[in-house]
C-alpha cells in the first residue's frame, strides 16, 4: 500500500469512527424512525460520505440542532408510514444541517428530509429542491411561508402623464405591494431584488391580470400611495384633470405550479 492509500485509509476509518459517534449520541435507539428514515447514510458502508468536517463543534451543534428537529417531525408521522430516504435527497440534506443556524432556512431543509421520509409525501419532495433552498434568503423564506396560505399579492404601479395626449409619463412607484407591512422582513429595502429572485427561480411569476376579490386590497394600496401621488399636483389643476393624469397599473405576484410544489415539501 503507497503512503497515499495509507493516508485515505486512515481518512475513511476516522469519517466511520465519527459517524459511529453520531449514531450513539444523536440516533439512538429511541429515535428509531430516524434510523429508518437514513438507514441508507447510517450503513457503515456509505460512511465514507460524510462531511467530517462536523465534527467541528460549532457545526456540531448546528447538526445536532437540526437533526432533532428532524426527529421531532418524523415523531409526528406514523411508523407504517416511514419510509428510507433516497441518498440523492438525505445526503446534500444532512450536509447542510452541519452549517445552517438560520431558523427558516433550517426549517425549510428539515420539512424536505421531513418530506421525504414519508410514503405519503415523498413523491413531492425534488432533489433539485435543496438548491432552491440554497439560494433562499431569510427573508424569502419568510414571503414564501406567508405564500403557503395566501396565494397571490397585488402589486400596482402609478404612472404620471402631465400631458395625457402625449406618449412621456413618469413612474411614481414600482412594485407597490403590502408585503412590507405582513411579513416581518430583515430588510424590507430588498423587496424589489426579492421578488426578482423568486420569479427568477420560478417560485412566482408576474401576470398583468388579477383577482377580482382583491379589489379592496388594490384600493388599501392606492390609498397607501396618496400622498406621494398628491406631491404630483400642481398648484392650479383641477381634481378631475389631476385624476386623468394618474394611471394606477394593475398587476399580480402568484404562486407558480412549480412554487406550490416547492411549498407543499419544504415550507411550514
Amino acid at each position: 500500500m503507497d503512503e497515499q492509500s495509507k493516508v485515505n485509509a486512515i481518512v475513511n476509518i476516522g469519517q466511520m469512527k465519527v459517524v459511529e459517534k453520531a449514531y450513539d449520541d444523536l440516533i439512538g435507539p429511541p429515535a428509531k424512525n430516524v434510523g429508518t428514515a437514513l438507514s441508507t447514510i447510517i450503513d457503515l458502508g456509505n460512511t465514507v460520505l460524510w462531511p467530517i468536517k462536523w465534527v467541528n463543534e460549532r457545526t456540531r451543534i448546528y447538526f445536532q440542532a437540526n437533526l432533532k428537529k428532524y426527529e421531532e417531525r418524523l415523531n409526528n408521522i406514523p411508523e407504517k408510514y416511514i419510509t428510507e430516504v433516497p441518498t440523492e435527497i438525505s445526503m446534500p440534506v444532512l450536509q447542510r444541517f452541519t452549517y445552517v443556524s438560520n431558523e427558516e432556512l433550517s426549517n425549510a431543509f428539515v420539512k424536505l428530509l421531513t418530506s421525504a421520509s414519508s410514503i405519503e409525501t415523498i413523491s413531492k419532495a425534488h432533489p433539485g429542491f435543496i438548491y432552491l433552498i440554497d439560494r433562499l434568503s431569510p427573508d424569502e423564506a419568510r414571503i414564501l411561508t406567508y405564500l403557503k396560505n395566501k396565494k397571490d399579492i397585488p402589486r400596482i404601479d402609478i404612472v404620471f402623464h402631465e400631458d395625457p395626449s402625449k406618449s412621456t409619463f413618469v413612474h411614481i412607484a414600482l412594485n407597490v405591494t403590502s408585503l412590507q407591512k405582513a411579513v416581518n422582513l430583515d430588510n424590507p429595502q430588498n423587496i424589489d431584488l426579492y421578488f426578482d429572485n423568486l420569479v427568477s427561480l420560478g417560485l412566482i411569476r408576474l401576470v398583468d391580470w388579477y383577482h377580482t376579490n382583491l379589489e379592496e386590497e388594490y384600493k388599501e394600496l392606492e390609498n397607501s400611495m396618496k400622498e406621494i401621488i398628491q406631491e404630483y399636483k400642481k398648484e392650479g389643476v383641477e381634481d378631475k384633470v389631476f385624476d386623468k393624469q394618474i394611471t394606477i397599473e394593475k398587476q399580480m405576484y402568484l404562486v407558480s405550479e412549480y412554487g406550490q410544489m416547492f411549498l407543499d415539501a419544504s415550507i411550514d
